[in-house]
Formats: C-alpha cells, sequence, structure tokens
C-alpha cells in the first residue's frame, strides 16, 4: 500500500464516477479458428487450458480487472466450470461479472446464470469469501471465459502483485498495471522505478522482463507459462510461483535495509501515538493486579483482562456489514479499553500499554503470518507484515513473545501462523529492528485420541472414544466454534470424529469441556459405533491394529517432490485403545511393530493383551515443521515404516480351537 509522508490517499469512488477510462480490459478477445480445432492431445494430454488471461490494475481508479479464457477437453476439464473468484471483503469487493460460453461449432451463449457469495475453506482453516458461478452449458470442446472489476473498498492505493502461474498452462498472458500518478509526492526514477513504484520479479524465466511502456504503464507479456503443480503439504502456493512483487515508495526501496529502518520508525510512532500516556489505561492496568505480584504475574493478570475484550477480528460477517459495524476512530489505546473491544492489532496494543502502566517493558512487534506469505527482507513492502503480536521484557532479561490479539490464545503462545517469522519490532532504544518470532514448540501441540470399545462377535465395536486437544490444536477449534452455535460445534465435532473411524460409523457427542478455558484441555467425549471393524476369515477376526488410522491417507507416495513439505507446526499425537473381547474369542497373533526414531521424528506402537482386554498403544511425533527437498527422502521413508506399522493386524481366534 502507498504511503507518502502519512498513506497517500485518493477518493477511490470518485474517481471511479468521475474519471474517463484510463486503461481497460481488452473486449472479448476474437475467436480463432485454431482455439477451436486445439485438441487435449496438441497441449499435451491436460483436461484444459487456459488460452488467454489478462490483469490490468489501475491504482488511479481503485480497481483490478480480470479476464480469462479456458478451454475445456476432457469429462475432468469440466470441473473448471466451476469458478470461485476470492476475494476480502473488508479491503476489496467484485462487481460486474460478466460470464460467456463459446460451443464446440462457435456458437456463443451469454452466461445467464446466478453469482453467489459464499464462504470457503482453503486449507489449514484459511477461510476466504468468494464470487461463485457454474458454466452450466460447458462440455468437452467448449471455450469459458469471464471478466470482473474487484473495487478497493478503503481509499488508499494497493501496488499489485502478480502471481503468474495457475493449475493450467496459460497460452497467453498480458499483465498490465497503471501506477498511481496522484499529485508529484512521489518521485519519477529510471530503470525499474517509474513513478515512485518499484518491482521484484521472482522466477521469471530467462528473456522475459517486465516493461515500462511510454505511457508510464508497466507491462509483462508471456505466452506457454507452465502451470504450478500443487502439492500436498506444501509452503503457501503463492510464495512459490513465478510472480512479480510491486511497491510504491521513496528512493529507500533501493536499499532494503534503509527501507525497513525508516518504515519502522514511521510505524513505531504511530505505535506509540496509539498506546500515549492514558490514566484510565494505568487505571484498568492497577486494578488488574496486585501490589505483591511479581512481573510475569502481573503480565499474565493483564493478559487475562484483555483476552476477555470483543475481539473484532473473529466475527465473519459481510463486507457491508463489517463496514457498518466496525468501530469507528480506533486511535488510541484508552478508545479500544473504554468501548471493552477492538480488532486483534487494537488489542494487542491496549495489552502494551497496560503491562507499561504497570513499570514493565513492553514492545509491539509487526509480523507476516505464514499461512499465507513468508516474509523476505530483501522485498521493501510493508504489506508482507499484516499483523501485530506483543513482546514483554521481564526482570531475569528474559523476552517473551505474546498474543493477546489472538483469541482464545494461551499466555506464552502464538498463534501458528506468528511463529518462526520474520518482522519489525521496537526495541529498548526507541528505535526498531528486524527480528524473528520464536518457533514452534511440539509440546505446546500434543493430542490425545482415547477409546473404551468392546468388540461383538461379528467384528462390530461399541463404545466411547475421548478426544484431547491442547496448543495449537485446541486454538483453532476454539477459534472455529465461536464463528458458530452450539449446534454447528457439535456436528463440527461429530463430523471430525467420524472422519476418524473405519467405514459407516456411527457417532453421537456425549459431552464437550475446556471451551471458555483457553488454559486447560479442551475435550469431547463420542459413543460410537463402528460395524464390520474385524474382518472374518473363518474361525479367525482379524482386527486393526491402528484404530484412528484407518481412513488416513499414505503421505508422500511419490518418489520426489517439486516443492518442501511444509506441516503447520509440530506436533504430537497419543493413542490409547482398550477392546474388550467377547469370552470365545482370544488372541492368536500380537504383531509389535517396530518402534521408528530419527532426529525429527518418533512412532512407536504397543499392544498387550490382559485377560479379555486388548490395549494398543501408539506414539507419533514430528518435531520439524518445514523439510527441505534434500530431506525428503528420509522423511518418505518414515511414513512409509509407519505406514507399515499401522497396517499390522492382531489376530483373534475362538477359544476352542486355540489348541488346534
Amino acid at each position: 500500500m502507498l504511503r507518502t509522508n502519512s498513506y497517500l490517499k485518493i477518493l477511490t469512488a470518485v474517481l471511479f464516477l468521475s474519471s474517463p477510462l484510463v486503461f481497460g480490459l481488452d473486449d472479448w478477445q476474437p475467436i480463432t479458428p485454431e482455439d477451436l480445432k486445439l485438441t487435449s492431445e496438441q497441449a499435451g494430454h491436460a483436461d484444459a487450458i487456459i488460452l488467454y488471461h489478462q490483469q490490468v490494475s489501475d491504482d488511479n481508479r481503485g480497481h483490478l480487472q480480470e479476464y480469462k479464457r479456458i478451454k475445456i477437453f476432457t469429462e475432468a476439464g469440466k470441473r473448471y466450470a466451476d469458478v470461485e473468484i476470492a476475494y476480502n471483503g473488508t479491503d476489496f469487493h467484485v462487481v460486474d461479472v460478466k460470464a460467456r460460453t463459446i460451443s464446440p461449432d462457435g456458437t456463443i451463449i451469454p452466461f445467464s446464470g446466478k453469482v453467489y457469495d459464499k464462504v470457503v475453506v482453503k486449507g489449514r482453516g484459511i477461510k476466504v469469501l468468494v464470487k461463485s458461478f457454474t458454466f452450466s452449458d460447458a462440455r468437452p470442446g467448449s471455450i469459458i471465459e469471464w471478466r470482473y472489476t474487484r473495487l478497493s473498498g478503503e481509499s488508499s492505493v494497493y501496488a499489485p502483485r502478480w502471481v503468474l502461474q495457475e493449475e493450467l498452462v496459460q497460452k497467453q498472458a498480458k499483465f498490465v498495471f497503471v501506477p498511481y500518478h496522484g499529485r508529484g509526492e512521489v518521485e519519477t526514477k529510471r530503470g525499474d522505478l517509474a513513478n515512485g513504484v518499484y518491482w521484484t520479479p521472482i522466477g521469471l524465466p530467462k528473456g522475459v522482463e517486465v516493461k515500462q511502456t511510454p505511457d508510464q504503464h508497466i507491462q509483462l507479456e508471456m505466452k506457454d507459462i507452465p502451470a504450478y503443480q500443487q502439492e500436498e503439504l506444501a509452503p503457501p502456493p503463492d510464495m512459490m510461483k513465478m510472480r512479480v512483487e510491486f511497491y510504491y515508495g521513496s528512493s529507500s526501496m533501493g536499499k532494503p535495509a534503509e527501507f525497513w529502518k525508516e518504515e519502522g520508525k514511521y510505524w513505531s510512532k504511530e505505535v506509540e501515538k496509539f498506546i500515549g500516556h492514558s490514566s484510565a489505561v494505568s487505571q484498568a492496568a492497577a486494578q488488574a493486579i496486585s501490589p505483591s505480584d511479581t512481573a510475569e504475574q502481573k503480565v499474565r493478570k493483564i493478559y487475562a483482562v484483555v483476552q476477555k475484550l470483543k475481539n473484532a477480528s473473529y466475527r465473519e460477517q459481510s463486507f457491508l456489514e463489517d463496514l457498518a459495524e466496525k468501530p469507528k476512530g480506533n486511535s488510541s489505546a484508552e478508545q479500544i479499553l473504554r468501548q471493552s473491544g477492538g480488532s486483534r492489532d487494537d488489542i494487542t496494543r491496549l495489552f502494551v500499554a497496560m503491562v507499561r502502566a504497570v513499570n514493565v517493558p513492553a514492545y509491539v512487534m509487526r509480523v507476516g503470518t505464514r499461512d499465507e506469505i513468508f516474509f523476505q527482507p530483501n522485498i521493501p513492502s510493508w504489506r508482507q507484515l499484516n499483523s501485530e503480536i506483543a513482546i514483554v521484557h521481564l526482570a531475569d532479561g528474559k523476552d517473551i513473545f505474546l498474543d493477546p490479539g489472538t483469541l482464545f490464545c494461551s499466555f506464552g503462545v502464538l498463534e501458528w501462523t506468528r511463529t518462526a517469522v520474520q518482522g519489525v519490532r521496537q526495541n529498548t532504544s526507541g528505535g526498531t529492528e528486524l527480528t524473528q518470532t520464536p518457533a514452534p514448540d511440539l509440546s505446546q501441540t500434543v493430542t490425545q485420541r482415547i477409546a473404551q470399545l468392546k468388540l461383538q462377535e461379528d467384528g462390530s465395536l461399541t463404545g466411547k472414544i475421548l478426544l484431547a486437544w491442547n496448543g495449537q490444536e485446541a486454538l483453532s477449534r476454539r477459534i472455529d466454534a465461536s464463528k458458530t452455535d452450539e449446534a454447528g460445534r457439535t456436528k463440527a465435532l461429530e463430523d471430525e470424529a467420524r472422519a476418524l473411524l473405519p467405514g459407516a460409523a456411527a457417532v453421537k457427542l456425549e459431552s464437550s469441556k475446556g471451551w471458555e478455558d483457553q488454559d486447560a484441555r479442551l475435550q469431547s467425549v463420542f459413543n460410537v459405533e463402528i460395524p464390520s471393524f474385524a474382518t472374518s476369515t473363518g474361525k479367525r477376526l482379524l482386527l486393526p491394529s491402528a484404530l484412528f488410522e484407518q481412513n488416513g491417507k499414505q503421505l508422500f507416495v511419490h518418489a520426489e517432490r517439486k516443492n518442501p513439505v511444509y506441516f503447520s507446526y509440530p506436533y504430537r499425537t497419543f493413542d490409547s485403545v482398550q477392546i474388550t473381547m467377547p469370552a470365545n474369542l482370544q488372541v492368536e497373533n500380537l504383531p509389535q511393530a517396530q518402534p521408528v526414531k530419527t532426529d525429527f521424528a518418533i512412532y512407536t506402537a504397543e499392544r498387550t493383551v490382559k485377560g479379555k482386554v486388548l490395549e494398543l498403544k501408539r506414539d507419533f511425533a514430528i518435531a520439524g515443521f518445514v523439510f527441505q527437498l534434500p530431506e525428503y527422502p528420509a522423511l518418505k521413508s518414515f511414513y512409509e515404516k509407519v505406514k507399515s506399522g499401522d497396517e499390522e493386524q492382531v489376530v483373534l481366534q475362538a477359544a476352542s480351537d486355540k489348541s488346534k
């Protein structure tokens, strides 16, 4: 986002209504005979191909326009007829969606269906708003195309970010950026700086260049852009694809170290103004503590107070509702205190203000969340940093990183997207510096899965299971539960439990607790019925030894990868399953899986029998969360051994046949 002196503002709505079109999308492109005749074989046996992709960002009008044309080759390719246009309902909204279908014979069919607004989950619990619609008349051989305009929801100027690769090969693509020209607040430079705009190409093929046109537009045209191969458990795709990063600014942009120093100074000044010196904040802090408290006890009590404030960042609302209900002018810690809530960053700053008020040094740090982006200090773009945390300096010289602005986040824990990330922090000298947050700790994320079940003679299981979570696993579930009602929470829990169990398991939630106490273990108990869990082979039953892994998908089946392996955080899972066998059955064979231990993971499986009770214990842990390509073979080997251990089966035999 452009900032000169202060944030440079433009009246987007006025410009949009009164200015002539500076630069816009091409009209519907001509349909060539070559495109109509193009086959899957000619396109590398693909299901579909992007024939044309154009994106135009015009900061003088505060909008982005996009146009895509796709040819569908196969039945499988018809999935691309379901279109989703993602957007941020707070900062942006999408208008003027137009679409049409070109039949294999060249007939043009204008789109007359409905465009829907919905929320979708894009992995790791990330939720985004989308405009969605379907080309119902698309079939193999059809060409579909659509275009839309995305308007800025604020009056600030946002430089674009060109992510060049898609899931499909792109035959031809054109990207255009019309920078904001304003009133001369931003300087004009030669080379890679046009009207105060810098750009950094990342991963572009040799010979492909971003060019500046005589009318100061910035443009890139490419042909035959390779598809991006999505892999499970990979870093955020937009950080791995070919892209061009744009950013506005002064001459310091050419020297990233100077940029971060300059921007950090500006940001810290704004933070200090927000925190201020409020007697109301000091009084609230004093009321939260006792004079005899240690520094850490004071900080913990203040943390508990601000965690109870209304947190506007965790409400799911439409764009217009958010604008209507967003507190106006949250310009000070005192105001956040008086209105008993604010955004997550507002609450973080109030926390720092209150901690300082009891004479404990505290600072704000701005970070980039690693669910979407990885902070790159060589790229001078402040928009890489999107949220704030707190750093408290205790008397023993220890800095503790805290996340008071994240709903239900326990003291001493950072929500996972803010762990092991770089950012800008205030320091003891009154300046700022780049630093990194602590890495996620394995001990902070432990899941327990406990089952007490009875085996029936037909191989079915009945009984109870308990699922318990702490750390990151508990935090994410509490946040999700805050966005729904009790019925929605119950359904989510039952769906999760059902997904862990084999076959057509019947699951009903019996009880659940720990939702309001962020420091307590979150746990749920379920009544379950699992038909045909054990398989009959004549007079024997084969019983799987890993109850909760029966639906588990084998990870890392490919010999090679193109991207690093990226877990959200290290984690550990303990299983304890007790199965009471019928009187007429006994264990004939009790396999013991070999433990697997590496410097980054552990797996053990212990199987015992005491009388009629079969006990199956399993311990699985991944201590790392990023594995580079050279480490992939070892990781793959570990998972293969785990899978082999989990597939072991206990053999049960009728007691009367034991001696045969």
